[in-house]
């Protein structure tokens, strides 16, 4: 078998030569052909270049004298050379001498050479005509050029069948030989090839050396295979254990979101009910199943497309009013088929989740009335303002200092304190809007940021309600009943300034106002602001 495959790679290999070597003695042929007869033609012009600046100087004196006899010399010793059809000498008013036909509709044939005054250089005296004879040139460039590309195939003709001869006698009988040798050794047996004594320091040794070590490389492989094969085999089923038995979810997708293949944790974390929906005759896509962050899942596995890096999404899911985030790690992989395929890992961070939240809340919250504390709604407050310079929105700050407050917790204690605070906390939350910005600014003090579209707020109506809400009795711990009263001061945004801090400033000198007012007039009312 091993014989008539290199019978057959001889044959080729000879065809492939002598189709190789005609297609470059064409080639070669074609080129010398091109550049030959291009030379030619250069050398017969640059000939008769060289014969017109000859006889310049003298048809230079001819043409000053206006001598028609040397004129006459000149003209025909150029007609007398046979790649010249005609020549004309011209003063610069007349012609005084020509020889042959001169073809005046064949300009490219012509050669015109200014002669100068043989004593003045920089003036023309007159102009020598010269047409070419093209066909003579052109046929002894082409013969030229035919002769070389004869020699040139022929010699190539030459060059084949030496390099054929050579190619069967010293390489393609000998490796006839050797493949024969080759095809009686049984791999993994230990024989080798014997090294032919008159090709030892030749390239069929080493060919012969190279066959013996690979047949060293062969059985080393062999054995190496086995041992990979049983290794591979060991790590496919660690890997099956570690994709059935791992917590993470894991699951491949097309870039369509449907499911190809997942692992038990993945159906867990999922669900049932979704799996369902997965794995179903009419079965949907991933994308459909996450419910509203459906289009958040989508825009990562498009971006996980184009990119190297995993991609990692938070996916918000809910279960009946239960809601679950899912941590995704989307990474790009190709397939059997070099088609892209997207590898899913997801886990549940609920807990992780909920405690950030709680972490956040707590963060931003006033321990004791859960109202915003000072930082957190001084942020929220900007960010409204923030957004509002494109809309015709207007705030009002109120800044509530609450009176009667000191001697309670003087007669009953700090704890009476805290129940005043907590109650009236809840009295604002219940009743102001859910956009509006309630915050304990410190001790007894409350800030309020109120939120009015075209400009329609009014402060009159709004300080009365709050001052309403706070001075409804309230009970402590012990059905004791206490009231308090409040000072509420107000800024405008952005009547009274673009400014946070400036608002807040005059919220509270408005408070302080209000404030020193009720103390001069004990029976005025409190809600002036």
């Amino acid at each position: 078998m091993l014989i008539k495959f290199f019978d057959r790679i001889a044959t080729r290999l000879i065809i492939n030569l002598i189709l190789v070597a005609a297609l470059i003695a064409t080639m070669s042929s074609y080129i010398f052909f091109e550049r030959t007869y291009k030379a030619e033609l250069k050398q017969n012009l640059a000939s008769i270049e060289q014969l017109i600046q000859a006889v310049a100087h003298t048809a230079a004196i001819a043409t000053y004298l206006e001598d028609i006899v040397l004129a006459k010399e000149v003209v025909q010793g150029i007609a007398s050379n046979n790649l010249v059809k005609a020549v004309e000498l011209r003063t610069n008013h007349k012609l005084i001498a020509n020889s042959g036909e001169m073809n005046q509709l064949d300009e490219q044939n012509l050669i015109h050479f200014q002669l100068k005054s043989p004593f003045i250089k920089t003036e023309k005296v007159g102009e020598l005509i010269v047409n070419i004879n093209d066909e003579l040139i052109q046929s002894y460039a082409e013969n030229v050029a035919l002769e070389h590309v004869v020699l040139i195939t022929i010699h190539s003709l030459v060059l084949i069948l030496v390099i054929m001869f050579l190619l069967k006698y010293q390489l393609v009988d000998v490796i006839k030989m050797l493949a024969g040798k080759l095809h009686t050794i049984t791999p993994g047996s230990g024989q080798r090839i014997a090294l032919p004594t008159e090709h030892i320091h030749d390239e069929i040794g080493l060919l012969v050396a190279d066959i013996n070590q690979l047949l060293t490389s062969v059985e080393i492989t062999l054995s190496s295979e086995r041992a990979l094969r049983n290794e591979v085999e060991e790590l496919e089923r660690r890997f099956r254990g570690i994709f059935e038995q791992t917590s993470g979810g894991i699951a491949l997708i097309n870039h369509q979101g449907y499911l190809k293949v997942h692992n038990p944790s993945f159906e867990k974390i999922v669900g049932p009910d979704r799996m369902k929906r997965l794995g179903a005759d009419q079965k949907e896509s991933l994308f459909s199943v996450v419910g509203t962050d459906a289009l958040t899942l989508q825009k990562a596995v498009t971006q996980a497309l184009v990119e190297t890096n995993p991609i990692s999404v938070d996916l918000k899911i809910s279960d009946n009013d239960v809601i679950n985030w899912l941590h995704c790690t989307i990474t790009k992989m190709i397939d059997d088929a070099e088609s892209p395929i997207l590898e899913i890992v997801i886990q549940d961070v609920s807990d992780r989740r909920n405690r950030e939240h709680s972490f956040k809340i707590q963060a931003e919250s006033d321990p004791l009335t859960g109202l915003y504390n000072r930082r957190s709604g001084r942020e929220k407050i900007q960010q409204q303002l923030d957004a509002s310079e494109q809309l015709d929105i207007e705030y009002a700050l109120l800044m509530i200092d609450l009176d009667n407050f000191k001697p309670i917790n003087d007669q009953y204690g700090l704890k009476a304190g805290d129940v005043v605070l907590t109650t009236l906390a809840k009295r604002f939350m219940k009743h102001v809007r859910s956009d509006d910005i309630v915050i304990r600014w410190g001790g007894d003090e409350i800030l309020i940021c109120i939120k009015q579209k075209n400009h329609g707020l009014d402060i009159t109506s709004i300080t009365q309600k709050l001052t309403d809400i706070i001075r409804q009795p309230i009970t402590l711990d012990d059905d004791q009943t206490v009231t308090v009263g409040a000072s509420i001061g107000h800024a405008i945004f952005p009547l009274n300034g673009f400014e946070l801090d400036l608002l807040i400033q005059r919220a509270d000198e408005a408070m302080y106002q209000v404030k020193s007012h009720a103390k001069a007039n004990p029976t005025a009312n409190d809600l002036q602001a």
